[in-house]
């Protein structure tokens, strides 16, 4: 991973949880943050144009991610995480 797009992830990462972290006094809170953080990271992980300089961004992982948040934080709607598996992880390539 280059230095830049390091960084980037870096940065991106940080306002994750900074927005998991902070909330609205006026606003519900869930596992996700509020709904207004939901709606930035969202906002943030879903546009194209960032996938240039994040590869979180690039992979789509990311704004799933984040679209699953905002269903939890503004309707309410609590998706279980999906399970990962790979061959490689199973020894069974």
């Amino acid at each position: 991973m280059k230095k830049n797009q390091w960084m980037t992830f870096v940065i991106a990462a940080a306002m994750l949880f900074a927005g998991l972290v902070s909330a609205a006094e006026d606003e519900k809170k869930s596992r996700v943050g509020t709904c207004q953080d939901a709606k930035k990271q969202q906002d943030y992980f879903c546009d194209m144009k960032n996938a240039a300089t994040d590869s979180m961004v690039a992979l789509g992982t990311a704004c799933r991610n984040a679209k699953n948040n905002v269903k939890e934080a503004c309707e309410g709607v609590v998706l279980p995480d999906p399970e990962y598996k790979s061959c490689a992880m199973e020894q069974k390539c």
